[in-house]
């Protein structure tokens, strides 16, 4: 930073904390009152790699009561080999807590290392324990843990991937990080954007030949077939927007762009919400993207990049974790104005990670009048809290760029 006062942290202070304090408030009610939802992904990828080393179909396989199965490439099924050879889910569970714990951990190291690189000064010892609990307890990270999901060590390899490339300058190392969470969930190749706008030729070069090269070990230990039933029965119902036909159900737990555009434009064929979902974002990647001349220009333009690939792909809720990075330096490194009260306020509603269904029943289990969430309805239907949140992050990522932008000489 220029100034030679950073800018204040209580901004930040704010939202962190409110978003640890509705974290710890979500993990009492999922244990409460749906505890049978405590390790169901990994139950999935468990059962997976036991069928897998079974010579079975692992596509075809779901847990007792479990309407999901397998849905990651081929390739991904042996990093879960180590899971099955433990006694039962509920080791591979606990095993698998430690690890994201640990990636959540390092995410949060991450984060501090990037603030007080382009702060110019070192956090105090509040900020850093705030930033640790956001990334391992805030009520976007509660789910991905609880659930035994596999977001964390993925978002660990996109924050390291952005500090090689943005920090130490390693493009090879960057696109190798960028590439492994692409094979795994697909939305994370939109990083390739940003990649593009860098011209960040030799990291685009190794993504692709480590995605390239994972497809093809994968044919080459599982075989055709298999991929065309990965195809089939995981990529192809993931890619569909049939759900948005007619509007989106309010109790979806999705965090997308398609949402209220399905609710405004129910009658579309449901290839239209695809396209209309990134028309509706590209005007803010143009204008983000024409200077990153500096350090937040370029972090403001790395936000609109993840903002993109999270809410502009039919994405969990639980997927907005993946804006942790550059979501936490930016509330340190705003000046105050109303860049950073938008952007402010935009990530402390954005903590509320609810649908209206989720709403509707703390409002009949809690004092609060039935008239709130009939008023809350319709804005619950049209998008959900985070959806709002980064709309009101994206407008401060605008002003941010418009207020850097330089001014024209008077002509003389």
């Amino acid at each position: 930073m220029t100034d030679d006062a950073p800018p204040s942290p209580w901004p930040a202070r704010i939202v962190l904390l409110a978003g640890v304090l509705l974290g710890i408030a979500g993990a009492e009610a999922t244990l409460a009152r749906r505890a049978s939802l405590v390790g169901v992904d990994l139950k999935v990828y468990h059962l997976a790699a036991e069928t897998a080393l079974a010579g079975g179909d692992f596509y075809a396989a779901s847990p007792a009561g479990h309407p999901y199965s397998y849905v990651y490439p081929p390739v991904t099924i042996p990093a879960f080999y180590p899971y099955a050879l433990l006694d039962g889910w509920e080791a591979a569970f606990a095993v698998h807590t430690l690890v994201n714990v640990a990636a959540a951990v390092g995410v949060a190291a991450l984060l501090v290392a990037f603030t007080e690189r382009y702060r110019g000064t070192e956090l105090p010892w509040v900020d850093r324990a705030l930033v640790g609990a956001f990334a391992v307890a805030s009520l976007h990270s509660v789910p991905s843990i609880l659930y035994g999901e596999t977001n964390f060590p993925l978002l660990l390899a996109i924050a390291a991937g952005f500090w090689w490339l943005e920090v130490d300058g390693e493009q090879t190392k960057a696109g190798v990080a960028f590439a492994l969470p692409a094979v795994v969930k697909l939305f994370p190749a939109a990083v390739g954007l940003w990649l593009l706008r860098r011209r960040a030729w030799r990291a685009i070069a190794a993504a692709t030949a480590t995605g390239v090269g994972a497809f093809a070990v994968g044919v080459a230990a599982f075989g055709v077939d298999t991929h065309l039933t990965y195809v089939e029965r995981a990529l192809v119902p993931r890619l569909s927007n049939d759900q948005f036909v007619g509007g989106l159900d309010p109790a979806a737990q999705l965090v997308t762009v398609r949402r209220p555009l399905s609710v405004l434009f129910p009658s579309l064929p449901s290839s239209a919400y695809t396209a209309l979902g990134f028309l509706a974002l590209a005007p803010v990647v143009a204008y983000t993207f024409r200077r990153i001349e500096t350090p937040i220009e370029r972090l403001v333009a790395i936000f609109v990049t993840m903002a993109v690939m999270v809410v502009g792909f039919p994405s969990l809720l639980l997927y907005f974790a993946f804006l942790f990075f550059p979501l936490v330096p930016l509330l340190y490194l705003f000046e105050a104005g109303p860049e950073r009260a938008l952007f402010a306020t935009g990530a402390f509603v954005s903590n509320v990670a609810l649908t209206a269904s989720n709403v509707e029943m703390l409002v009949t289990e809690t004092p609060i009048p039935d008239a709130a969430f009939e008023a809350l309805a319709p804005a619950l239907a049209l998008a959900t809290p985070p959806l709002y949140g980064t709309a009101l992050m994206l407008a401060g990522c605008v002003l941010a760029v418009r207020k850097r932008a330089p001014t024209p000489t008077a002509p003389s």
